[in-house]
This record gives C-alpha cells, structure tokens and sequence, in this order.
C-alpha cells in the first residue's frame, strides 16, 4: 500500500467549557466542510468532557430515518449553542447574590428538554464510533469512564454502554455550583432488564479536563497492526489567570473555591491536567497531535468573548464564534494538513474494506487445495501477483488471482500468511493420518494372509440337519500357533 494511504486510526477530544463548546463546533464545522464528510465518518473515536460531551454525543448519535449516518451535522450542533444555550444560562437577577447561596445556579430542565430533543432515547451502544465521556461518582468518589466500544462486548459490572446518551452528557455537563447532581440508572445484563444500577455522577472535568490520556490507552488496544495514530485536541479557549503571592493569599479558602471568583480551585486544576496532557501527547507522538485553541484576553483584545461558561448573550456567543475562525485562520496550514490525513485515512479505510474482501476470496482459494503440492503452487501464485513480480506460468483463472492479490495490505498478507499455515497444517496432518490408515491397512493384510488361512482351511463342516440358523454348541478351534500368544 502507498504510504500516503498508510491507514490512520483518529481520535477526537473535546474540551469542556460551558457556552464556549460553541469554539469547537465552529472548528468541526470547517472540518465536515474541507473533507466533505461527517466526523463520524473522520475518526474512529471521540470523546468529551462536559460542554464536549455535547458535542461527542450529537457528532455521533445514528439518525432515525438512516442509522448508519450520524444525526447531525457539526454547523447543526454550532446553532445548538445559538438557539439553547440563553435558555441553558438565562440572565440571572441579583446575580452576583445567588454565587454565594448553596444551591445550584441554573435550573437543569432547559439543558435536559434539548439533550432529550437532540439524543432523543438513543443509548451509548448506539454511537456510530467507539465513544468516551468521563464523569465524576460522587457516592464512591472515583472516576468514570462511560464508555462504548463497537464490535465488543461490555464487560464492564456498571453496563455503561447501556446508559442513555443524554444521561451520560447531563451527567459530564453537571458543573459544580451550575446544575444539581442526581443520579443515573445503567442495565449491567441485556438479559436481565429489570436489574438496574444507580450513580449519582457530576462533571468529569475533575479528574479529565479533556479525553486524551485515556482516549490514547484505549486507540492503543483497538488500532490495527498496520495503522498510525492520530490525536486531534479542540478546546474552547484558554484563559490567562495571572496571580501574585500577594493576590494568591488574600483569596484565602473561600475565595479559591466561590462562585463569584468563577471557582479558581477548580479551574486552576481543570488547566493544569489540560496542559500536562497536552504536552505528553506532543513528546509521545509529534507532530501525529494536532491542537486548536487559543488564549481569550479580552483585555488587551476588546474583539475577544468573556471567558465565563455562562455567558450566553448573543454577543458574547458571536465573539465566541469570530474567536473560533481566528483559531482556524491562524492555523490554516495544519489545518489543512488535518484535512488530508483525514482524507487519506478514508481512502485507507475503503482499501482496507476491499482487502478484507480479496483476502476472503484468496483464502477460499487456498481451502479448495487438495494436497500440498497444489496449496503451495497457489500460495506462491498470490504472493508474486501481490508483489508485482510473476514467476509462475499463468493458467486459467489467474486473472482473478491477480485482481484480488493486488488489493492486500500488509496487514492482509500477514493474515494470508496465517491462514496458508493453517491450510498447509491441516492437509499435512490429513496426509499423515492417510499414510497412517494406508500402513495398518497393509499390516492388517499380512496379518490376515498370515493367519486367516489355517482358520478358513480346517473350519469343521457344520452337524448335518443344521441350516446354521442355530450354530452349534462348540466348535473347536484349529489345532496350530495361537496368534496372541501362549494360549490357556
């Protein structure tokens, strides 16, 4: 295979970061547009925290009418955040009051009607790519990964992949002081549905600001031999918090973790575990991690949005979409170069799919061979036609042989190579149990010719009257060497 169509396995990680997911859409946009594809056609896993799981989930939930193509397009899931997010964040009265109270800011029924209008009921086994979303189990204080793997089984004792979408995304997207916690039922046993589990799961920005880390583990096990793989990183903008000792100090323990400071603890650990990743992800796999994101200074920049996760004015929802298409100007080049990895890795894609089907057929070849004589002479035909180099005379039904050698990958011929030892091993101990039967066939001959002559020249005449219906009471046996040895 070419090595620009060198298979690519793509993996996709969301940010969090409330109304400014609307960054990533508009990115996901541009890139369903340069490749002419849906994402879930672009890359093999996704995965999102919070704001990201929104996007994650729509990118890749089936539609109704056509289960094989995604729902939604990612300029749909963009308007999402025109049409959604001001009644997710209303403009709240005495605002500034409500940050120091106990309870939760927003009221969650305007998150969960559209969660329910764009996932509907579907469930995390239904995705059209393998799936990740992290969250945070407050009862058990642990991390979360519900996940979904396509074409495996779900071992996992919680059933994640029997989660609904939308509850996986209420989950991820419930941000500390923003949305109450609650909890959320999985079916560990297909068949067993009314055996249910509870979990009482918060925001996964916790432990898992983005996907990557995990995301990496998990595309290490499920990428094929011969694949290559690709991280693509989308965030939603980063803020540059400056503080001095002076200002650190004077926060005090309140002040780390209030409303009013925009909760700076959890913020300052949300980036940190973003920036540590994202530097591992670079020393492990160079330029094969691609990053879109920016710094929001609206300081120094006036065009620049608020940095909040709950500013969902219509101006700030613009700048935040002007912010995004700064990011993809500034980045056109590896932009660009996204795009043809992501071309190529289809085109790699629709070769592997016709590889499996030649291989199907080539193998089937080599099963019709009777002996080994004829299984080695075809073996040896497939591999000359798949390396372009003929040393065999051609004979009918080559052709098809050639077609179909011509399309392996390497990967491909590795499992050809499987299969042809299988084969040969099969036919080798076929052709041993024949010379096996063939040689006590000849030593049960001798032994008859040895033996059964005296037995068949001295059988004593049956008594006369007897039609040897009934045989007679005794026969002696012939006088001579016993067979078996000394005889009793």
């Amino acid at each position: 295979m070419d090595k620009d169509k060198k298979r690519v396995f793509t993996v996709l990680s969301i940010d969090g970061g409330g109304v400014r997911g609307i960054v990533p859409a508009r990115i996901l946009q541009e890139i369903e547009e340069r490749t002419g594809k849906p994402i879930a056609e672009l890359f093999d896993m996704v995965g999102g925290t919070s704001t990201g799981a929104i996007l994650a989930a729509g990118l890749t939930v089936p539609d109704d009418v056509n289960p094989a193509k995604p729902r939604h397009s990612a300029l749909e899931l963009k308007n999402f955040y025109h049409t959604y997010a001001p009644k997710i964040f209303p403009e709240l009265r005495f605002k500034s009051l409500r940050k120091l109270s106990s309870s939760a800011l927003y009221d969650p029924k305007p998150l969960e009607d559209a969660l329910q209008e764009k996932l509907g009921d579907a469930k995390m086994k239904d995705a059209l790519t393998h799936l990740l979303i992290p969250a945070t189990d407050i009862k058990n204080f642990r991390p979360v990964w519900i996940t979904y793997i396509k074409g495996q089984k779900d071992t996992s004792p919680e059933g994640w992949s029997s989660m609904l979408m939308k509850d996986a995304v209420r989950a991820s997207t419930t941000a500390p002081t923003y949305f109450p916690a609650k909890y959320y039922e999985t079916q560990p046993h297909e068949d067993m549905p009314n055996v249910t589990h509870r979990h009482a799961l918060i925001d996964g920005g916790f432990f898992a600001g983005n996907c990557m880390r995990r995301m990496m583990t998990q595309a290490r096990k499920l990428a094929p031999p011969d694949a290559e793989i690709v991280v693509v990183h989308l965030g939603t903008g980063n803020i540059e918090n400056t503080l001095s000792p002076a200002e650190f100090n004077k926060l005090g323990p309140i002040g780390m973790i209030s409303k009013s400071n925009g909760n700076l603890l959890l913020s300052l650990v949300i980036n940190m575990s973003l920036m540590d990743v994202a530097n591992d992800m670079k020393d492990e796999i160079g330029d094969r991690f691609i990053s879109f994101d920016g710094i929001i200074d609206e300081v120094n920049d006036p065009n620049d949005p608020t940095p909040s996760m709950d500013d969902a004015s219509k101006d700030n929802l613009k700048a935040l979409e002007k912010f995004a298409e700064k990011i993809i100007r500034e980045n056109n080049d590896e932009m660009d170069r996204l795009c043809e990895i992501l071309k190529h890795r289809t085109l790699a894609e629709d070769n592997h799919r016709e590889s499996k089907a030649s291989l199907t057929i080539l193998s089937g070849a080599l099963d019709q061979a009777k002996t080994i004589k004829t299984l080695g002479k075809t073996y040896r035909k497939i591999l000359c036609y798949a390396s372009g180099i003929l040393t065999e005379t051609p004979e009918d039904g080559d052709a098809v042989l050639k077609e179909h050698a011509l399309k392996l990958t390497e990967q491909h011929k590795t499992e050809l190579d499987r299969i042809y030892n299988v084969a040969a091993g099969k036919l080798e101990n076929q052709n041993k149990i024949i010379s096996t039967i063939k040689e006590a066939g000849e030593d049960l001959t001798k032994f008859i010719r040895k033996f059964g002559e005296p037995f068949r020249d001295n059988d004593p005449p049956p008594p006369p009257g007897n039609d040897n219906k009934n045989p007679p009471a005794s026969v002696d046996l012939p006088k001579g060497k016993w067979p078996f040895g000394r005889r009793r």
